[in-house]
């Protein structure tokens, strides 16, 4: 199962919310954040045997896989320090 993570930037209130991480069911593929240097976002995408992990939404490889247990992370849009609020509570399967 995995669960829900938001990111906030407080300087430039870029954010993202409700982004999935972890696997499901099976234990690939998996849900993995992401920052990305092509269109200046974080996300999260599928990650599993065989395939190119790519931006959930301008679909470039140009991205950084970042760790599930993540907390903190330059702002991909104003580089300033943002944070990621993981919600253990809200899971999905």
């Amino acid at each position: 199962m995995g669960h829900k993570v938001d990111f906030l930037c407080r300087a430039c209130h870029y954010e993202e919310r409700d982004l999935g991480v972890g696997c499901g069911r099976r234990p690939q593929p998996c849900l993995r954040l992401f920052r990305c240097d092509n269109c200046h976002s974080i996300g999260s995408t599928w990650v599993g045997a065989g395939g190119i992990p790519r931006c959930s939404l301008c679909y470039h490889d140009a991205i950084t896989l970042l760790a599930d247990d993540v907390t903190g992370v330059a702002c991909p849009k104003c580089a300033a320090a943002g944070t990621f609020a993981h919600h253990r509570e809200d899971v999905w399967e």
